[in-house]
């Protein structure tokens, strides 16, 4: 499994620089095999919670909407229908760009980040690359997950026990 990163810079608003990261996992024919038996192109590798992002797309198709349907309306029922379609894909587009979420889909067929600075970039490249080292061990137990196996779970000294408790694992 390789990990590729492809990183640019663009001029932004009121000469900001804004740094883009793409970034694609490479699998050999084994990795593939593996993936498609278990299915893990479907799997999250980053589940991020973020409250306003699907309040953020449903305005931005409530933006596109509105000038849609004025554009569109004259063709009658199919106008509207056109509209609608026009908004709802306004929405999904911001939404699977803004999402931080990732699925190893994602990062199958390479997916691009947006960064603030540099630095925040540098950080992005490091934490996919500790994910997808995580993805490349879970892929390798995958092939041994047959059989059953016995661990023996020692009690902790009470106060590591009472951290654990307090740390939900």
């Amino acid at each position: 499994m390789e990990i590729l990163f492809k990183r640019e810079q663009t001029s932004g608003k009121m000469s900001r620089v804004n740094f883009k990261l793409w970034g694609k996992i490479e699998l050999d024919e084994d990795e593939q095999a593996i993936v498609k038996r278990y299915r893990f192109d479907d799997a999250v590798m980053i589940d991020a919670l973020q409250p306003k992002l699907l309040r953020n797309s449903a305005l931005v198709s409530f933006v596109v909407l509105i000038p849609s349907i004025s554009v569109f309306s004259p063709l009658g029922a199919l106008g509207i229908a056109l509209a609608f379609l026009a908004a709802g894909g306004a929405g999904y587009w911001y939404f699977n760009n803004k999402r931080e979420t990732i699925f190893v889909k994602d990062l199958l067929h390479g997916r691009h980040f947006t960064c603030d600075s540099v630095v925040e970039l540098a950080r992005k490249e490091a934490w996919l690359h500790d994910v997808v080292s995580f993805l490349r061990q879970v892929m390798e137990s995958a092939k041994h997950w047959d059989g059953a196996e016995r661990h023996t779970v020692e009690a902790l000294p009470r106060e590591e026990a009472r951290q654990a408790i307090l740390r939900g694992g």
